[in-house]
């Protein structure tokens, strides 16, 4: 009995290592590729896991998940946030792809925990059917369930627990690397070793992006400085020092912002057949349209450049109720988990 116990332990930690690559982000590219629905991607990995584990296995696994992602999908759902459905890869386990990052902290915690919240919703039916019942298979959800959603709650991103408390505190990082550190070690998992050092390089952009934020903040300054020079003198520029100033701009530009989508407008040949005076007009109307481009640009690197800053500045108040929230799913899943594990079966 002991050993059919570990064996299925293992087999759910596999699932959970597996789960851990659903959250990568080079995972969402197969859903450019995959043009599978929700349903025929369910099919195929319902079908796979019961070839290796069996089919109750197998059906508990996917209601889980799907449950769980429908937990995301709400969540962006009620952000207004576009997303592709759910889809399920066999040994990689389910996804959304968001469709934009969202606008802030505050959105990606909420975003994160409706997942777990929804997973431990999903096995809570099966607590009073085991002890009605006392079928095992009610205890081997519960297990399964507060697993999955319990190590998906590490505080380190790309888990949804690193998502969460980056609308508490993003040293709560550092706590989660530690931990996912230790399971890595004492599981033997090479996936959860690869899973830890994506999120150190995601912690570490993260981290370089908010140290720049006073370069960010001054380049913008000088954008805006620049501005206020070029509408001063436009009158008395002409048309050519503007469009050699634009492709110095383009240049600039080009290193880390979009481009000016009107700059090529100052390409254009004259038509031939135009007077002088057309010209001069049509010359002073591109003159407008850069500066007014030109203007937007600025606008827009400035509204990006705060976006960032403030990213992950969330009220106290906030903080509060996503820690509350944070640790309420912890003890849930925990306690779930530490009560229902005497009660595994053995896998058939």
């Amino acid at each position: 009995m002991e050993e059919s116990k570990k064996k299925t332990m293992w087999g759910i930690l596999s699932v959970v290592a597996l789960f851990l690559l659903g959250k990568m982000k080079w995972v969402f590219a197969l859903l450019k590729i995959a043009k599978v629905k929700t349903l025929i991607s369910m099919v195929i990995y319902l079908a796979t896991y019961a070839v290796f584990y069996g089919w109750k296995f197998a059906v508990a696994l996917v209601y889980l998940l799907f449950v769980h992602e429908s937990g995301h999908l709400y969540a962006a759902k009620k952000l207004k946030m576009p997303t592709s459905p759910a889809i399920f890869i066999p040994f990689v386990g389910a996804v959304i792809g968001m469709k934009e990052r969202p606008k802030s902290a505050k959105d990606e915690a909420f975003l994160a925990y409706m997942g777990p919240l929804f997973g431990l919703l999903a096995f809570l039916p099966a607590i009073p059917l085991y002890w009605w019942t006392k079928e095992p298979f009610w205890a081997f959800v519960i297990v399964l369930g507060s697993i999955i959603n319990l190590f998906n709650l590490i505080p380190m991103t790309p888990l949804d627990g690193g998502r969460i408390a980056a609308g508490i505190s993003t040293k709560l990082w550092v706590l989660g690397l530690v931990l996912l550190l230790v399971y890595a070690v004492w599981a033997g998992s090479i996936l959860c070793f690869f899973v830890l050092i994506m999120g150190i390089i995601q912690w570490r952009e993260i981290r370089k992006e908010q140290k720049n934020i006073d370069n960010d903040r001054n380049r913008v300054k000088d954008y805006q400085e620049m501005l206020a020079s070029l509408k001063r003198i436009a009158e008395t520029s002409t048309f050519d020092h503007l469009q050699y100033f634009a492709q110095s701009l383009e240049k600039d530009l080009k290193a880390e912002e979009k481009l000016l989508e009107t700059l090529q407008l100052l390409d254009e040949k004259d038509e031939a057949e135009l007077t002088e005076e057309q010209r001069e007009e049509k010359r002073e109307q591109k003159k407008q349209q850069f500066l007014s481009a030109f203007e937007k640009e600025v606008e827009r690197i400035h509204n990006f450049v705060e976006e960032k800053a403030t990213y992950y500045q969330t009220s106290g108040k906030d903080r509060l109720k996503f820690f509350f929230i944070y640790l309420v799913l912890v003890l849930a899943l925990g306690i779930s988990s530490y009560f229902s594990y005497p009660l595994l079966p053995p896998l058939e």
